[in-house]
């Protein structure tokens, strides 16, 4: 969301909120790709960059298309990608991509676009997917990318992001983009694997995956516990408390995950389950500071099926089922001498039922057409004193929105090619809302790449932003039904050219013009309410590189500038001007890896003047004897020990909270 709750400062009690949050293409993200389903895909580590050129995708169009010919500068991460960088969130892969960065709280981890991650956001302005099925939740419509993101790293074969106006084919929340991460096949799993980790900070990782195949029918059930206990943290503008600003033993955070899928013929089945609780030691919205008790706790339960079936020799059909269930809560500490708990919890089911007919009527035209429903069932905000019970907020409601969309691929000469899609979607607030995007793309035999990309992406208001209220004798927040969607115009030109078969350069040039923005403002003396005020823009240019040396030496380098402004900020917060990131991988042996990577982030404004500007370098080693069924690798993030913070919004006293510092993990898996 793009403002937090109102603060606790204006309040005669608190009601904490839920505080979250190209340029190149598949080649620079990662030259490894593997295929969505690795039985049906060739080695693609032995394949050439124009080869990788080829690489099919799925996201960008809803439809099986030619990397090189989507209506996007898709960028592809593949799970080789991920176990040769040591990455165990899916934040940390997503970081690796130009134009794409993180901030952290301490609490959560929230993805920032092109300049563009406005205070409050709970990451609502990308979709993502899993094998194709939402899991953005009902209340906030979050994308959980850190710790709660719901499934592990170790379960994907490959993530696709697709930058840009992704409403088009996806409605809602396809604002900056879309991240679909695919699930590794149980056939790549042999008899099984169990992977087991120890790091840093008293942290430990468990996990063991069993695939069952009988028949024409694959299963698979991986089930993983992790927990840290977390690191001991200094705040200067809490010098003044008990603690004399020091936080000891209230970083702890532990995960359980529960992962099943299911395949047979055309049919497909998962569920991901996913349940984070993490300690408090930030104490946001004027918290008692370094008090026990304060936690936060996100559960997922999401639910897919997926059922495909070829109508002719040129038409596919497919429906699709999607079930969110979440769940939060929040436990906030308030009051030094008689200390009380404050509690937030909020839920939701979202119910997504759709359907699309793919067809290639010519060897120059595809089409793809469907339809969904979306229902969001139950959606529950409560805001409570624990002991004695005082109710500041109790909101129930139900919400309800459908959409249709077409979108086309027509190849007007051996190089060039036209896509246009649209889509129309309608909420419970009767709002019809239109969502375009062409393309004009340009495919040469010499793998010279040429995109004209324009399009418009609109986010509807969540639960919260429409329905959250709290009225106390100090000052009120009132909600706000009827709040409208937030929109977004781009327009982006891409250039990728291949210097030979071992090198390859891509440029991206992009702007975006945002606006109806939800804001909170005043409405009168101690009043506020969220609406579409606000209006930013975001201009910039990414830059990639990739070379391959003979003997296996992969390098990556790019780098990312973007000039954003705000008309609720004279100086847009958290809004680095540059990211530069440059990566080598070597074997150093036939069964021995290394690789190391660096990434640079410019200053950023914050609240209270700048956060400085940092590099970062990471360090990953990898070991998988051939005779083996054993593979262990040795990871160190921050490998110089750089002390770097990231800004925090206005609910923090902090003006920005330090990351962490040098961190060692030792990982073993043994395949059964």
């Amino acid at each position: 969301m793009s403002v937090p709750k109102l603060r606790r400062h204006a309040r005669t009690r608190p009601s904490p909120p839920r505080a979250r949050h190209v340029l190149p293409g598949a080649l620079l993200a990662c030259a490894l790709a593997p295929g969505l389903h690795a039985q049906d895909t060739p080695d693609l580590s032995a394949m050439s960059l124009e080869d990788l050129l080829d690489v099919e995708i799925v996201t960008a169009s809803r439809f099986e298309q030619n990397i090189s010919h989507a209506p996007s500068t898709v960028q592809v991460i593949s799970g080789d990608d991920i176990r040769s960088r040591g990455w165990r969130t899916l934040a940390e892969a997503l970081a690796s991509l130009p134009g794409l960065y993180l901030g952290d709280t301490g609490l959560y981890t929230y993805l920032g676009a092109r300049g563009q991650l406005r205070a409050g956001d709970y990451n609502s302005r990308f979709l993502l997917l899993i094998n194709g099925h939402r899991v953005n939740d009902p209340v906030y419509s979050q994308s959980p990318v850190g710790g709660e993101f719901p499934l592990d790293m170790s379960l994907v074969e490959r993530i696709e992001y697709v930058p840009g106006p992704g409403s088009a084919v996806y409605g809602s929340n396809a604002f900056f983009g879309v991240i679909n991460v695919l699930t590794r096949d149980a056939s790549t799993f042999g008899k099984g694997e169990l992977r087991a980790g120890v790091a840093s900070f008293g942290t430990t990782d468990v996990q063991v995956s069993v695939p069952v195949a009988t028949g024409d029918a694959t299963t698979l059930l991986s089930a993983r516990q992790f927990h840290s206990r977390g690191r001991d943290l200094y705040f200067p503008e809490f010098a003044d408390t008990p603690s004399g600003g020091h936080v000891r033993g209230q970083d702890d955070e532990r995960v359980r995950q529960v992962f099943l899928s299911h395949r047979r013929g055309g049919l497909a089945l998962q569920l991901v389950a996913g349940d984070r609780r993490k300690e408090d030691p930030v104490a946001p919205y004027e918290q008692t500071f370094a008090a026990p008790g304060a936690q936060v706790q996100d559960r997922w339960i999401d639910f897919g099926a997926h059922y495909q079936r070829r109508l002719g020799e040129a038409t596919d059909a497919s429906a699709r089922l999607d079930v969110i269930d979440y769940r939060y809560l929040g436990d906030y500490v308030y009051g030094e001498d008689a200390p009380y708990l404050n509690r937030d919890v909020s839920s939701g089911r979202s119910v997504v039922l759709g359907g699309q007919l793919v067809t290639r009527a010519s060897e120059r035209h595809t089409v793809v057409a469907g339809a969904e429903i979306k229902l969001d069932r139950s959606v529950v905000q409560r805001n409570f004193d624990v002991l004695p019970y005082a109710s500041y907020l109790d909101s129930r409601e139900h919400m309800a929105s459908w959409g249709v969309f077409m979108d086309s691929e027509i190849r007007l000469s051996d190089a060039w090619r036209f896509s246009g899609g649209l889509r129309a979607d309608r909420s419970d607030l009767g709002t019809l809302r239109l969502s375009p995007r062409m393309a004009l793309i340009s495919a040469r035999p010499d793998d010279t790449v040429f995109k004209l990309i324009v399009g418009q992406s609109y986010r509807s208001p969540n639960a919260y932003e429409r329905y959250y209220e709290v009225d106390s004798e100090d000052s009120s927040q009132f909600a706000n039904p009827g709040l409208g969607a937030e929109h977004v115009q781009t327009a982006e030109l891409f250039y990728g050219v291949a210097f030979s078969a071992r090198s390859r350069a891509e440029l991206s040039v992009y702007h975006y013009r945002l606006r109806d923005l939800i804001t909170l403002v005043e409405v009168g003396e101690a009043a506020l309410t969220l609406t579409n005020a606000g209006r930013a823009s975001s201009r910039g240019a990414e830059l990639a590189y990739i070379h391959r040396k003979p003997g296996g030496l992969l390098l990556r380098a790019s780098y990312a500038y973007s000039e954003v402004t705000d008309s609720q900020e004279p100086r847009p917060l958290n809004a680095p001007r540059g990211n530069a990131r440059i990566s080598a991988s070597w074997p150093l042996a036939a069964d021995l890896g290394m690789t190391l990577s660096a990434q640079h982030v410019a200053r950023r404004a914050s609240r209270a003047g700048t956060v400085p500007a940092y590099s970062v370098v990471n360090a990953h080693l990898s070991w998988e004897p051939r005779h083996l069924p054993l593979a262990l690798s040795l990871g160190v993030r921050n490998l110089l020990d750089e002390r770097y913070a990231d800004p925090v919004g206005p609910e923090f006293a902090q003006d920005a909270v330090e990351r962490r510092g040098r961190e060692l993990r030792l990982e073993a898996t043994w395949r059964f």
